[in-house]
């Protein structure tokens, strides 16, 4: 398909995706409807195993697109682009592949609530996170609230949201925020690499793990741990399953089928 603010770029089972919208990647709404067209479509492929998202130029996602809220009349309805945003968030978090977050700058309030959402976020030396909407007297509105202290804790997630500050790649990175920082030449090569990876695993029990781990987040431990038990007993029994454990036993490489 043609999109005018994403690029797309297949290479083997590794799906690269490039938000394109100068000066700073602003997540306006026709971006999140064209990212939320490719990841409905093209790379739900099956022959699509795993995704890597990132920014054009010199910045990652800035943000959303702050004109088209201060243009917004409130009596008019809520502003289109929250709840589409937190759908396509919500996708790209429940997704059964592997998402990427290669993040090569700047990746301010939406960007970083797109990165957050995403599997593994690597980062470029060059880069900067935040969530800086206090600053603007509003709050993160794609889901910032509720991942950021899922993933560094409670006092470190009200740290950057009260303050509204930015912090280096490798301040991220001691937060948990981010899982790898490379030198910018290495950004890419390195998040295909893993992706490369990642693609070889079995796609059913790739998308099973993705989503156990979501759900049981949200249930108390015991019936998260009982309802694993049901997802174990129905890899078991698939196609993958079978093929996994012949594999091992036979020392050879799985064939995987994803069934």
């Amino acid at each position: 398909m043609s999109y005018q603010t994403i690029r797309t770029e297949q290479a083997g089972a590794v799906m690269t995706i490039t938000v394109d919208r100068p000066p700073v990647n602003a997540l306006s709404l026709q971006v999140l409807e064209e990212l939320t067209t490719v990841t409905e479509g093209e790379a739900a492929r099956q022959e699509v195993h795993a995704v890597v998202i990132t920014g054009a130029g010199r910045t990652f996602v800035a943000g959303a697109d702050i004109r088209s809220f201060a243009e917004h009349d409130p009596v008019s309805g809520p502003h289109p682009s929250i709840r589409l945003g937190n759908d396509l968030f919500n996708l790209i978090e429940a997704y059964p592949k592997v998402v990427i977050a290669a993040v090569n700058g700047p990746c301010l309030g939406g960007g970083n609530e797109l990165a957050m959402a995403c599997d593994y976020r690597i980062a470029s030396t060059g880069a900067t996170f935040g969530q800086p909407e206090i600053k603007l007297g509003l709050v993160p509105g794609w889901g910032g609230m509720q991942r950021l202290p899922r993933l560094i804790g409670r006092g470190r997630a009200l740290d950057l949201l009260l303050t509204g500050r930015t912090v280096s790649a490798e301040e991220a990175r001691g937060m948990g925020l981010v899982g790898e920082v490379v030198e910018p030449e290495e950004l890419l090569p390195r998040s295909h690499e893993l992706a490369r990876q990642l693609a070889e695993m079995p796609p059913l029990a790739v998308a099973y793990t993705k989503e156990r781990v979501a759900k049981g987040m949200s249930e108390k431990q015991g019936q998260a741990v009982r309802d694993d038990e049901w997802t174990f007993e129905d890899l078991l029994g698939s196609e993958d399953g079978r093929e996994g454990l012949a594999a091992f036993l036979e020392k050879r490489q799985p064939r995987w089928q994803g069934r």
